[in-house]
């Protein structure tokens, strides 16, 4: 039977050697040569280069073929990281710093203030210091072709003249004499001067005084006698009624705006009776009574009495007329009282006659008002 070739078994190999490799005599050691050489003993897998594999001599901490370091080595372990980071804080540091100095140096400087000196020179016034004054020793003259000490700006210079002034000797100033200032006096005399100003001169009007300044009064006004607020009462002997006047005690609250007021009678009008009284509460001397009014134009009486009572009636001899009938003309009315120099705890001031502004109509019946009433006493 034929057999397929294909499907014959191969022939085995005949068994070959181990391939050893051979040495020189010179690298067995004992100088004895050997046929197939001294055998080789493996490599230490610790002395290799873990990153690329090169081998490591004894004690090489690092690879010569890729620079790393051997683990456990001191380039191993060293961590390089802290120390990158330290030089990129100084880098930025520096780079801070160079920026601050140049914006500083791109800043323009402040100029300086320019100071101008201005020279003074006195003017040439011909007077006369007063007698004793350390002023009466002139200044040294200057002349053409000399040193002035100070100079125009208060800086000398030898061998010429100051700039800025007249070749001519300066003449020294001359002030006027020290005068006497009267201190009460209606005459001021002032000194006699050379020149076109007057000698003397008479004030027409009193001098003022150096403390105050206030011209001296020739008469002293007298002050006003002050009033209680319950000082002012309604006088009513004809017995009107009550809701024909106003608050008597306005007249004496030192308002101008509140008045007390009298109705005119239509029956009777322009014809009046009735008056404010004034009590004092002690007898005084009065010299004038001061009335304001916005119904200018009524006619008044004035009366005093002393006692402790107002009298009942106008007709009462306990009354003195203090004066005629009287116009008051405008709104401040300044009445002079005829008291013959005897003393009055009560005054009344009688209305007569009201102004035909305020008559009214019988249906309509006017006002009369009183808005202050302020007496004085006599003037000295």
């Amino acid at each position: 039977m034929a057999v397929n070739p294909l499907l014959a078994d191969k022939p085995a190999a005949p068994e070959q050697p181990p391939a050893v490799n051979p040495l020189p005599a010179s690298a067995s050691g004992n100088g004895n040569s050997s046929p197939y050489g001294a055998m080789q003993p493996p490599a230490d897998p610790s002395r290799t280069c873990h990153n690329c594999g090169a081998t490591l001599a004894e004690g090489q901490e690092w690879c010569l073929q890729c620079g790393v370091g051997v683990p456990g080595s001191l380039a191993r372990e060293t961590d390089w990281r802290p120390l990158a980071a330290l030089a990129a804080a100084g880098v930025i540091l520096l780079a801070g710093a160079g920026t601050a100095a140049y914006a500083a140096l791109k800043q323009k400087p402040n100029k300086p203030p320019t100071h101008v000196l201005i020279a003074q020179v006195p003017a040439n016034t011909a007077t006369t210091p007063p007698a004793g004054s350390t002023l009466n020793t002139p200044p040294p003259t200057t002349t053409p072709g000399t040193s002035t000490p100070g100079g125009a700006f208060g800086r000398g210079k030898s061998g010429g003249s100051s700039p800025g002034l007249p070749s001519t000797a300066i003449k020294p100033p001359k002030l006027p004499a020290v005068v006497p200032i009267p201190r009460r006096s209606s005459r001021l005399s002032l000194p006699t001067t050379t020149g076109s100003r007057p000698t003397t001169t008479e004030p027409s009007t009193p001098v003022k005084t150096p403390t105050t300044g206030a011209t001296e009064p020739t008469s002293q006004t007298p002050s006003p006698i002050l009033l209680d607020t319950d000082a002012a009462s309604t006088y009513n002997p004809s017995g009107y009624p009550e809701s024909y006047f106003g608050d008597p005690g306005l007249t004496v609250d030192g308002e101008m705006g509140t008045a007390w007021t009298a109705q005119v009678e239509p029956k009777v009008a322009p014809l009046m009776a009735a008056g404010l009284a004034l009590d004092l509460k002690t007898a005084r001397h009065l010299g004038t009574l001061e009335v304001h009014t916005t119904t200018p134009g009524m006619r008044v009486e004035v009366f005093g009495a002393t006692g402790s009572k107002l009298p009942t009636t106008i007709v009462d001899p306990a009354w003195t007329k203090l004066t005629d009938s009287h116009l008051i003309k405008k709104k401040i009315g300044t009445i002079k009282l005829g008291t013959g120099g005897k003393a009055f705890r009560f005054i009344v001031l009688w209305l007569t006659k009201a102004p035909e502004s305020a008559v009214g109509t019988a249906t309509a019946p006017g006002h009369v008002s009183i808005n202050e009433v302020v007496p004085y006493p006599p003037s000295n």
